[in-house]
């Protein structure tokens, strides 16, 4: 009979508890990211150097200073040289967020909705001009088996169709490629546009916030570099060189205030951003934990590992304390890779206590129930009682001596197979467990 109930999925797990302490670090200055010299799971020692923004105009302008603050005499030709050298590396940049800008998140676009297919996928790196490819494609003789790939508009070419692997689309650095299934048949006579750059993704103005940000900073860069090639030209008098000192220091600090270091030792648990995306000032980009507080290290199975995401809650009890005393915990850390464990991949991850407790030591057994989601007052149905038709989920309903399909719409799946009915069934009404038609696996 259906009723409604608690729904919970949850994971149950055991460990032991250690010790540590956990800090969220970011820079203090925004910007965009240069490096980032650690990864999850790696241990550092305190006044590592973890993360650094972009620094090479600083760099460039420290070294020029340093250059003037050790001699009197200038070698105005090395200094020429820095300033060659930050208008390349900044032109540099300027290039690669453009290129990033055209190429990211392309996508083939059908001159109609009926064709049937999926897009074939693009790969490369654009180089040219923005604009819009019209692309045709077509047998390149009714008594020959090959297939001709055309473009136009932004360029004119044709290319045979490579079946075995991707086949160059233009002379521009893109490639395209055609799925073996349902196989270059299905798509002849088809034709598709691709708009350079693809100004309908979500990351479009992410790159073009980074291709203008690279020509102002470029452009403030070389300012910055050509003032102090002018400088060395001009300045002779006595106080040029405390002038420097002071100069150079500042330049230090700023470096500090764009580098992330491990404020002790410890073990980098998440990293919440990559190169070339923008930092802002104070942002958590790197959490690492250490010794101060305790937490729970167990291995999890791989058939339940996928259920588990950072920040899930968990409930505890200690061995040393019975199963009426709990505690509250939070899933801080997942290993990536596997571990064997009696012939069996098992995933390390960690849960941190979330109260600070005089009770806790370290090096004892834990039993830990993560809670996957827990939904209150919802039907729910043995998994093995649903099955498909016409693409449909249905159940089978008695009604005195009369058995009804019934259709049904789900939600969440328990790890033990229980199913949530979203709606479709009424409580008190009699499902049946062995329907007549199998159930879909």
């Amino acid at each position: 009979m259906v009723k409604r109930s608690l729904f919970v999925n949850q994971v149950s797990v055991s460990g032991k508890v250690e010790t540590s302490s956990r800090a969220e670090l970011g820079f203090a200055d925004s910007g965009r990211i240069g490096r980032i010299f650690v990864k999850e799971n790696q241990n550092v020692k305190a006044g590592q150097i973890l993360a650094q923004l972009e620094i090479t105009d600083l760099l460039a302008d420290l070294k020029i200073k340093e250059i003037n603050s050790r001699t009197s005499n200038v070698d105005l030709e090395d200094a020429k040289e820095v300033l060659e050298k930050v208008r390349n590396q900044e032109d540099t940049k300027v290039d690669n967020t453009y290129q990033a800008l055209l190429t990211e998140d392309l996508e083939l676009i059908p001159e109609v909705n009926d064709y049937g297919v999926d897009p074939p996928t693009l790969g490369g790196i654009y180089k040219g001009a923005e604009g819009r490819y019209k692309i045709y494609i077509d047998k390149e003789n009714v008594t020959l088996p090959n297939y001709v790939l055309f473009t136009f508009n932004l360029e004119n070419t044709k290319r045979v169709i490579n079946k075995q692997g991707s086949t160059l689309l233009g002379t521009r650095g893109l490639y395209i490629f055609f799925p073996d299934d349902p196989g270059l048949s299905s798509y002849e006579g088809t034709t598709w546009y691709l708009d350079i750059p693809n100004k309908t993704s979500s990351s479009y103005g992410t790159n073009l916030n980074a291709y203008n940000e690279a020509k102002d900073e470029r452009d403030l860069a070389i300012k910055n570099a050509e003032s102090d090639y002018q400088k060395l030209l001009t300045e002779k008098n006595d106080g040029s060189s405390s002038i420097l000192d002071a100069e150079i220091e500042k330049i230090h600090a700023e470096i500090k205030k764009n580098t992330i270091y491990a404020p002790f030792d410890g073990l980098i648990t998440n990293t919440e951003k990559e190169v070339g995306e923008i930092a802002s000032t104070n942002e958590p980009l790197i959490t690492m934990i250490s010794t101060g507080t305790f937490l729970i290290e167990s291995y999890v199975p791989e058939i339940n590992i996928p259920l588990i995401k950072l920040h899930d809650k968990a409930l505890v009890t200690l061995d040393a304390y019975g199963e009426n005393e709990t505690f509250n915990a939070e899933v801080v850390s997942i290993d990536q890779a596997e571990t064997v464990r009696d012939g069996v991949a098992n995933y390390k991850i960690q849960l941190q206590f979330v109260e600070k407790d005089d009770r806790l030591k370290s090096g004892m057994t834990a039993n830990v129930l993560i809670v996957i989601f827990s939904k209150p007052d919802v039907i729910t149905v043995p998994g093995g009682v649903v099955f498909g038709k016409d693409g449909k989920k249905f159940v089978q309903v008695k009604n005195g001596k009369e058995i009804n399909d019934r259709e049904v719409v789900l939600g969440d799946i328990s790890s033990l197979g229980q199913v949530e009915v979203v709606s479709g069934l009424e409580v008190g009404e009699m499902v049946v467990l062995n329907p007549t038609l199998p159930p879909v696996e």
